[in-house]
């Protein structure tokens, strides 16, 4: 009989922990469902703000571009503003050095004139004898013309065409 007892105990005991072995699993499966379902719902709260990253990092790149718009109209109104402003002096300062050409030049004219003035008026004080000095009239006017000539050469140097 105690053979017996023994057999009985024996699998009450195995029955009972076949069911303590079911509950237990039962409960683990029951506790990773759980578990299961948070995480879904992490995954969908992280989804959700992914998405609302997204739409802020779009909303940041649009104001960066528009920021790089302005800053790109602001270089360029700057650069036109600095070029029309070196434009303007370098205009100026021909304008002077021209200014002071047309001086010069005048200047050089007016000595010119007065040379060629006084030379006129030396080649009409000579009086010219008709027999001995024929052939000092062609060498007077030959005179004349290379100072014309030199004269406009140097004109047109200091125009700069030569």
């Amino acid at each position: 009989m105690e053979n017996l007892m023994g057999k009985i105990a024996e699998k009450l005991s195995a029955q009972e922990m076949i069911k303590a072995n079911t509950a237990a699993e039962a409960a683990h499966r029951e506790q990773l469902e759980k578990q299961n379902k948070q995480y879904e719902e992490e995954l969908k709260v992280l989804r959700q703000n992914a998405q609302m990253l997204e739409q802020s990092i779009k909303d940041m790149k649009e104001e960066m571009e528009q920021r790089f718009d302005k800053s790109d109209e602001a270089t360029h109104d700057v650069g036109v503003r600095i070029y029309r402003n070196v434009q303007a002096s370098v205009a100026d300062e021909q304008q002077k050095q021209l200014d002071e050409i047309r001086d010069d030049l005048k200047r050089q004219m007016d000595s010119l004139r007065k040379e060629f003035t006084v030379m006129t008026d030396k080649i009409n004080a000579i009086k010219i004898v008709p027999t001995k000095q024929k052939g000092l009239i062609p060498l007077m006017i030959i005179a004349i013309l290379l100072s014309g000539a030199n004269l406009v050469l140097f004109i047109l140097k200091m125009l700069g065409l030569v």
